[in-house]
């Protein structure tokens, strides 16, 4: 028996794609590779650290060694439970700018302006600490709420960007992103708001929609210039559903292109290649790949309490109780506690850096591990980056991973606009508020004056923020994999909605617009299927 919609991945966006379409009774299938999202570590936002290497719920993608990452594999974590990396991210809410959906809708993405975008933000949101009603929303599936624990140091960081010349801004979500902002999460109380949480939560009981865990899609299903179905894996079996409406992939930036690929969707030569029947000769496929590099200034704090001495013991024992007790405290820290939003040189519309502060420093050699000494640090992120790669098959076995080519640092645009973070940075550290509490820098603790010497530091130390885009563009130009409406160029019945249609990556973290993106394809697809 068929049914009205297949959603290809229970992450970010196949959650909102799910709540929203079976709203109205049309029956829905939602697969997700992943299990259901029962760890506890999931739900506790200080958490994320033991998820980042977690073996059953998340891929553990990594990159090709590379020139700009100094011979380098980076980590690539992907959330590989209900909810996806919504489940396994730093909570980060950030829309992005303004001026990156009107570049969409210059680059030929028709109806994607920010004023056409707006209104699914607002309606995807429940902004819990008020801001302006033209631009939040209060209503919405999606919490957002401000901070609620901030340590001393933090303020005093805020106060110290302030003196180093960066306004302070109540809300970078609002109507002006740049200046220096505490930051905001999807967080729902004590616990964090995933999709899964929020979204998926609200549609669970609805016997129109049916999810299913552990099964890992295979192949699409083609007959005709059209795709009917999805065969996928569940356990030892191999099963398919077919569709009346379309197949919908929501995967990501790393498992919708593959599976295009590995269906006979992409790049003839490639897919050829690796001894994949080509059904549709797409050229953009897995292409146009862009993410967030970013390399992180770090000092030893004196006289002030970080995350570094919360998160052992004996410390954390309190924390724990108080998040039990209040739902405030150390546990319910996010990646990040104040961004700044600035611009690399004169003569910018808009900013194009953003600078990530935590009261946190990680360990040199074992990267994942905190110091044991207090610290604090700001990752340096060029927010619009001009370097591309790919995200290419391997062979034709679905459950091989691809190989993942990002080319970090290619584009030497990108080395200018990390120098200019690098100096600007380094003058909030100087602010007079911060000297009574540092001890020093103690990364890079060099001189970085160069390109070259920031080519060489950010070759030894550079890593992702984990923000990949791209790879199924949105557009009307020949690389271009889906239109406007989001529907894959060429093939009927068949649309990718998910961080992977971006035609560029947005000025900041991916996941608010990846919600955004979902809110607006659902609301596409209802108006195509209205009556």
């Amino acid at each position: 028996m068929a049914v009205d919609y297949v959603i290809i991945g229970a992450g970010s966006a196949g959650c909102v794609l799910a709540d929203r379409l079976s709203e109205d009774g049309a029956n829905v299938v939602l697969l997700e590779a992943g299990p259901k999202d029962r760890n506890p570590m999931i739900h506790i936002p200080a958490g994320v650290r033991s998820l980042l290497y977690h073996p059953t719920i998340n891929w553990n993608y990594s990159t090709e060694p590379q020139e700009g990452t100094g011979g380098r594999r980076i980590h690539w974590p992907r959330g590989k439970v209900l909810g996806g990396s919504s489940s396994i991210n730093g909570m980060q809410y950030v829309r992005g700018n303004a001026a990156d959906y009107d570049g969409w809708a210059q680059r030929g993405c028709r109806g994607w302006t920010f004023e056409d975008v707006l209104p699914y933000f607002k309606k995807s949101e429940s902004y819990r600490n008020g801001g302006d009603p033209e631009v939040r929303g209060s209503d919405g599936p999606l919490v957002v709420e401000d901070a609620r624990t901030i340590l001393p140091i933090t303020h005093r960081f805020v106060e110290a960007a302030q003196q180093a010349g960066f306004k302070l801004n109540s809300d970078y979500n609002g109507k002006e992103q740049e200046g220096v902002s505490y930051s905001q999460m999807t967080r729902q109380g004590r616990f964090r708001a995933s999709t899964a949480r929020t979204y998926l939560s609200r549609a669970k009981g609805r016997p129109n929609l049916k999810i299913e865990t552990e099964a890992v899609a295979t192949k699409l299903l083609l007959e005709d210039g059209k795709c009917v179905g999805v065969a996928y894996r569940q356990g030892d079996q191999d099963r398919e559903i077919r569709v009346e409406r379309e197949v919908i992939l929501s995967g990501g930036s790393i498992n919708s292109p593959h599976l295009l690929q590995v269906s006979g969707i992409g790049p003839g030569e490639h897919l050829r290649s690796i001894g994949v029947e080509v059904k549709h000769d797409l050229s953009g496929v897995g292409g146009n790949l862009s993410d967030h590099y970013v390399t992180r200034i770090s000092h030893r704090v004196k006289n002030a309490v970080t995350i570094n001495q919360m998160a052992r013991m004996p410390r954390v024992i309190p924390e724990i109780i108080r998040w039990l007790v209040k739902g405030d405290g150390a546990l319910t820290f996010g990646a990040t506690t104040v961004m700044v939003f600035t611009r690399s040189r004169e003569g910018l519309s808009s900013p194009d850096l953003q600078f990530l502060f935590a009261p946190v420093s990680f360990d040199p050699v074992r990267k994942s591990e905190l110091e044991r000494e207090p610290g604090m640090a700001i990752a340096i992120c060029p927010g619009r980056p001009d370097s591309r790669g790919t995200i290419m098959a391997a062979s034709p076995d679905p459950l091989q991973a691809p190989t993942i080519t990002p080319n970090y640092l290619s584009a030497e645009s990108d080395l200018e606009v990390m120098l200019s973070g690098v100096k600007q940075a380094r003058s909030i550290f100087a602010a007079p508020t911060l000297a009574p509490y540092t001890a020093g820098e103690t990364r890079p603790n060099s001189p970085i004056e160069t390109i070259d010497d920031m080519r060489k530091y950010a070759q030894e130390t550079g890593t992702t923020v984990y923000h990949p885009v791209g790879t199924c563009k949105m557009g009307e130009d020949p690389e271009a994999v889906v239109d406007s409406r989001l529907r894959v160029h060429g093939i009927k019945g068949l649309r990718v909605i998910d961080a992977s249609v971006m035609p560029v990556v947005t000025t900041g973290n991916t996941n608010a617009p990846t919600i955004m993106i979902a809110e607006k394809g659902a609301d596409m697809i209802r108006r195509d299927y209205a009556g």
